[in-house]
């Protein structure tokens, strides 16, 4: 058996065995260590120059080349990893620098396999990452394949398939990959799969030729036993389309996470009972979180509020930001913002379930990257068709909006949504601010307030300069790069 074969049974092997520590790949001079917490890759190291995390950091445009020797000065000095000197210095944050370790690990273990890298030894330890890349065997295997360069072609009379009791969502497949796995549930010819997903044949052939690395597909001449793909067909499709995130890093803010009985938690409890308490006459589905200005927490009351929703048995809740200009939801599960609602608006064909992912019961539907063109994307009526299609899938829909005050796009949410809860943070929020809010709002929807951040202390009346400001920073011309770089895949090149 060949090493690039014996390297992967090493690699689930230690999985398996869900062992810690540093497996020796070597070539000559060249040296690759793959570091396993586990079971799981936590990095990837090598001794090649054009491999070193701080290289990927400048191919990414997260930081110069010039500034990189210093970075390493500073790792050295602080005794600590290079990638935790970037997020210290906030050149980049821990998912962005998860996401980087994880194509440098990716890019490592594809070049230890082409160039045939020896498996050395496997010594046993406990290594510590702040950030770790969490890779498994299964999202390795995706990666590979992602990367294969054989080619899927299939004869006259031929129909490819799902194989029957394939688990797919626990993989973070891209969009369109998920559009294709989503037609698969029955036999279908080439041709029917480019009209269905709106893709040309070349992509598809990528497409395909990934699935059938996995062994997820097979090809047939007839219809198989109708009842399988009958019984995925009666499956609720997001349960078995969306991918479920196995590498959250939730935030510390989140308290129904971390303490369900804290008197924080309490109080989203009590929310949620306030809003089941609306008269059911009256649908309210999709609720607008917004609030006056930025920074008064109104992501945070968004996701917690989610969350609390979602621990009722069988309701389905989703929640989506919005904020096309300042997104922020991501970084309170550590997931990137990527794909997401941007994506979705910005497609022409791909469905909606294609840019969600999955915490436990939780839906998500991330902003998917800061656009140019808000106001234009969301007024257009694929906003309004995506809204429609969630309240015939979900029974709770929370939409994070953009503050209302200074920009506009809260007010296109509202007139979309059934109703509306405006975050007023304490010691903070302006009377002024407040005031121009409720002018712009439409009142047969405004649900209430929420007063966060709650002290023992009034409103002050200090005029906000920085509202005119809104969503610049995440508009400059390197966060717009880092966006762009972040989207391309195998189906780009």
């Amino acid at each position: 058996m060949s090493n690039n074969h014996f390297l992967l049974e090493k690699i689930q092997q230690i999985q398996e065995e869900k062992e810690s520590g540093c497996l020796v790949l070597q070539q000559g001079p060249k040296i690759i260590r793959v570091f396993f917490r586990d079971g799981f890759i936590e990095a990837v190291s090598s001794s090649v120059d054009q491999h070193r995390l701080g290289q990927y950091l400048v191919r990414e445009g997260f930081v110069e080349a010039s500034a990189i020797d210093r970075l390493l000065q500073e790792a050295r000095r602080r005794q600590i990893r290079v990638g935790q000197a970037a997020v210290r210095r906030k050149i980049l944050n821990p998912v962005e620098l998860r996401d980087v370790a994880r194509r440098q690990a990716f890019q490592l273990l594809k070049c230890a396999i082409d160039d045939d890298f020896a498996v050395g030894s496997f010594e046993r330890s406990s290594p510590f990452f702040q950030v770790s890349a969490q890779i498994d065997f299964d999202y390795l295997r995706l990666e590979l394949a992602r990367n294969n360069s054989e080619t899927f072609e299939l004869g006259s009379g031929e129909l490819v398939v799902l194989r029957d009791g394939m688990e797919i969502s626990a993989l973070p497949w891209y969009p369109q990959e998920l559009s294709v796995l989503g037609q698969l549930t029955q036999p279908r010819t080439p041709q029917e799969l480019v009209s269905l997903v709106g893709m040309d044949y070349t992509h598809l052939k990528k497409i395909l030729s990934v699935l059938q690395n996995l062994q997820l597909i097979e090809v047939v001449e007839a219809i198989p036993n109708p009842t399988t793909a009958l019984a995925l067909r009666q499956r609720f499709p997001l349960d078995f389309l969306v991918p479920a995130v196995r590498t959250a890093a939730y935030s510390d803010k989140l308290e129904i996470i971390h303490d369900e009985c804290s008197f924080v938690s309490e109080q989203f409890k009590t929310l949620k009972a306030r809003l089941n308490e609306i008269p059911s006459d009256r649908s309210v589905k999709a609720i607008v979180i917004s609030s006056p200005l930025a920074a008064d927490g109104k992501s945070l009351i968004s996701i917690n509020l989610a969350l609390c929703f979602a621990k009722d048995p069988g309701r389905r809740v989703i929640v989506v930001d919005c904020d096309l200009r300042n997104p922020s939801l991501h970084k309170y599960v550590g997931i990137p913002p990527e794909p997401g609602l941007l994506g979705f608006l910005q497609n022409g064909v791909l469905q909606p379930h294609c840019y969600m992912r999955r915490l436990e019961n939780l839906y998500l539907m991330m902003a998917g990257g800061a656009a140019a063109n808000p106001v234009e994307l969301l007024s257009q009526g694929k906003m309004r068709g995506l809204i429609d299609y969630l309240k015939t899938e979900f029974d709770t829909i929370i939409l994070d909006s953009p503050p209302l005050a200074p920009v506009s796009d809260g007010r296109i949410l509202t007139g979309l949504a059934d109703g509306l809860i405006m975050v007023v943070r304490c010691g903070k929020t302006s009377y002024t601010s407040v005031e121009r809010a409720l002018k712009a709002i439409d009142w047969k929807k405004f649900l209430g307030v929420v007063f966060n951040d709650v002290k023992p202390m009034l409103f002050h009346t200090q005029y906000d300069y920085s509202l005119y400001h809104y969503g610049r920073q995440s508009l400059s011309p390197r966060s717009l790069r880092r966006i762009k770089g972040q989207t391309k895949n195998y189906l780009d090149h």
